[in-house]
This record gives C-alpha cells, structure tokens and sequence, in this order.
C-alpha cells in the first residue's frame, strides 16, 4: 500500500484499517497520561464515572407507548468501582505495572506490609497482601493479581535473588475454536485467564465439584459444548494452566495463613477505619490477607536479603508476559540471629566473630566481609562482628594498654539487625588495627556491662 504514494493518495487510503484508531489512540493516551493517577498529587486523578461490577435485577416495567414493547429495567448494585477516562494533565509516560509488592507499602498505622522477625538460624516473614490482591490494572481496570513470589540473596543486586517459593491464584486460560479466525480456522484465546470456581460453576456438575480438571481437556481432546441455535456448530473449548497453579497455602506452597487466621472472612469493606475491629490485626491490617512463611536452615553468622514480590497474568489474549515488581525495591537485610528483645528477655551474652580476625582468611568467601571492589581500598571491606547485643548499647574497643582504639554507638530501635553490629578494624583516628590483643566493653542503657577479649592477626 506504501508503494501508492505520493501519486495515489486516493488509493492508499482506501487500503488503511482504521478498525483499531480508536483504540489504539485511546492506549497512547493513557500511556502518556496515565488514567487515574494524581501525578503532581493536587488532589486531582482525572475524568472518572462508575462501573457496576455486579449487580441483580430487581423489577422491569413495559413501556406501552412502543412498538414493539420495550421495557424499563431496576437493579440494584452489588459491586461497583471507579473507571478513570483521563489521566490528571500531567504526562506519565507509564505503562502497564505489576501489581504492588507487601513490601512497597505501609498501612494507615504507619506499620509495614511485610515484616521480618530473625531467630537463630531462621526468618520468620509475615506479609499483608491487601494492596497487591485488591488494586486494579491501570489500563485494564482488571483485578489481574496472580500471585506472590519469595527471594532471599547475599547482596541486593537484581541478578543475586533467588526464588525459593510462590503462590499463585489457580486460574486456567480458555481457547476457544473459531472458524474465521485471520489466517484460518484454528483456537484463540479471547478473555482473560479464568479462576477455577468460576469454570467449576460454567462446566461441572456442580461449583464444588473438585473432581472436574479443566486440564483434562486439550487441542486434541476438546470440550465439546452443543450449540442450542438450530444449524449452528458446536462450540470446542481447551483450557491451559496461567502459571504453576501452586495454589493451596501450607501445601503446594510453604506459604501459608497465620494458624489464628486461617477461618478468617473477606471483609466487605476495606477501608480499615471503617472495618470491623475483629477484621484488623492490632497493627490494623485486615487478618484476612495476612500471610507467613518460615525460611529456615540459614548460616546465622551471616547476612541475607530478602524480598516478597507480586506478580499479575498479563494480557495472555494480547502477547503481553506476567509483569512482577522488582526483586530489589523494598528488600529487607537481615541476619538469621536473635532479636534483640530476645537477647534482653534471656539474658543472652554478647560475642565477637570471627576471633581471632587473620587478615590471610578468605572472610569474604565465607560471607563474613562484602567481595573485593576495584572502587574501594580492602582496608575498608573487612568486618568483625558484634552478635547478641542489647537494643540499645555502647560498644568500646581498647588497646592491652587501655587506649580506647574505637567506639561505636549502636542503636537497633525498629531494626531487624537491632542485636548485630559490626566494626570495619579502622582506629578512631581513620588508621587501620594492628596485630595485637583488644578488649572490648559492651554498655547498655541499664548500667550492664560486659567484657570481652578479640585477637587481630594482621
């Protein structure tokens, strides 16, 4: 059609689709300026009107007047939710995201949505998943969440996470055969992906059948669903998995509800200073999309990161992947040791390692110090470190002679490595340690102390 111009312009317009202008037109706008979102935060999202989500009929009335009868329809609404037409005026130049991450927000309370807890050896991460599982698409206005993802590492680099469990939503992908497909005849997938009580309610005996698999069913072995018009074909229906469908929490998944939750209900209203108090956790999160999971088997004299992300279905019908938010955005750096109201509450004894320090040791293999980098002297990558200190404490270093060589103010208020310090072997006056024997004091807030030696092998 190119070929048509510059001499027929005629003829090249009449071989232009303009089927897909307005949608097309509408998607670049709203990329430019997303729909919804108050950008310079004025208090203005932009142009939006109500979409009933769900509803029932409740009276029709005819209208006589014409012919043929019409009728006037009454429902009342079940569900309904914003639709954003405009975007505020303000480019954005955004397109479509993932659902938000537990780990990228706080609730009304100010407490964040995942929280750390390090014991000996273990962490214990407990998450809300209010936010990822409730927020529409942007674009889509759909509620596409998908499903969780964990991830610990030894550095916060985006390439050093790895995956050691998930959960996902058990939803399936419907094809359906169609004979004008462009091309020719063949299946497409026209809808997003379907949830498996809603396909168990269309296709099975009955909603709680749990025998009926949608996975029984495939290209060569399709649904067939009798057509009821007279001389209309049959339709042929196949579904396919939307991810690993590990859906159920405590099995397919380590990932489970808090055991004191477990029978708890959606709530109706999320708005939480409108919610029922026995919906809400004392944090005043909703018990209802509270989640836990235990990693265990952890070097405890070593650092981890650890993240949750949320991930989506994508548009499966239009080619666009699962999106999922970052692994590093919100990653929380913990070591698996006692916290420190465990230390306090059992009167745990602070230790130093490692003891002694040999400047000969592989300490950054063994996790101990961060690996050698070209931008910084070694002088300043090593690291002893203190372990079961109280929340608040003095750390003092001195020389055989009683010089006092360092003195570090610790302060793990609010902090998961509120019982962990660490001491990088420079003097107070920026000059490294020399081989010697140190005594180090340790002073809370209480008036206790307690006295230890370290050996430094330079």
């Amino acid at each position: 059609n190119y070929d048509n111009l510059p001499d027929n312009p005629s003829r090249y317009e009449q071989g232009l689709n303009y089927d897909s202008l307005a949608s097309n037109s509408k998607w670049a706008s709203w990329i430019y300026d997303n729909p919804g979102v108050d950008t310079d935060s004025d208090g203005y999202a932009g142009e939006v009107f109500v979409c009933v989500v769900d509803s029932v009929l409740v009276d029709s009335i005819p209208i006589p007047e014409t012919d043929p009868v019409e009728w006037e329809y009454a429902y009342n609404i079940i569900e309904a939710d914003s639709c954003w037409i405009t975007g505020d005026g303000i480019p954005d130049f955004r397109g479509a995201s993932p659902p938000p991450s537990p780990s990228s927000w706080s609730n009304h309370l100010g407490y964040p949505a995942m929280r750390v807890a390090p014991e000996t050896g273990k962490i214990k991460i407990r998450f809300n998943g209010l936010r990822s599982e409730t927020t529409r698409d942007v674009f889509s206005n759909e509620l596409d969440f998908e499903g969780y993802r964990v991830y610990i590492s030894r550095d916060n680099r985006e390439e050093s996470f790895t995956v050691i469990e998930s959960y996902d939503v058990e939803d399936y992908n419907m094809y359906i055969w169609d004979d004008s497909r462009p091309g020719g005849a063949g299946y497409v997938l026209p809808d997003i992906p379907y949830k498996i009580e809603a396909l168990r309610c269309a296709y099975a005996d009955s909603c709680s059948d749990t025998t009926w698999n949608p996975l029984s069913y495939s290209p060569s072995n399709p649904m067939i669903i009798p057509n009821s018009e007279q001389g209309q074909p049959d339709s042929l229906i196949y579904f396919a998995a939307q991810d690993f469908n590990v859906s159920r929490l405590g099995q397919d998944t380590k990932i489970t509800k808090p055991a004191e939750y477990a029978d708890q209900v959606a709530p109706i209203n999320l708005i939480p200073e409108e919610a029922n108090p026995d919906e809400l956790t004392e944090e005043g999160f909703f018990k209802y999309y509270e989640y836990e999971m235990d990693i265990e088997g952890l070097l405890p004299t070593i650092s981890y990161y650890v993240n949750i992300t949320a991930f989506d279905f994508g548009s499966p019908s239009s080619g666009l992947p699962s999106l999922e938010s970052r692994k590093q955005n919100g990653a929380v750096h913990v070591y698996p040791q006692n916290s420190a109201e465990v230390v306090e509450q059992d009167n745990l004894k602070a230790f130093v390692y490692p003891n002694p320090y040999r400047i000969d040791a592989e300490y950054p293999s063994w996790g101990f110090e961060a690996q050698p980098d070209p931008n910084h002297s070694d002088d300043r990558l090593r690291q002893v470190h203190f372990a079961n200190l109280p929340e608040i404490c003095t750390i003092s270093i001195y020389s055989l002679d009683g010089d006092l060589v360092r003195e570090i103010e610790h302060n793990g208020s609010n902090d998961v490595t509120g019982s962990h310090e660490t001491w990088d072997l420079i003097t107070r006056n920026t000059q490294s340690v020399v081989s010697g024997i140190y005594y180090w004091t340790i002073n809370d807030n209480k008036g206790n102390v307690q006295i230890g030696k370290l050996v430094v092998i330079m």
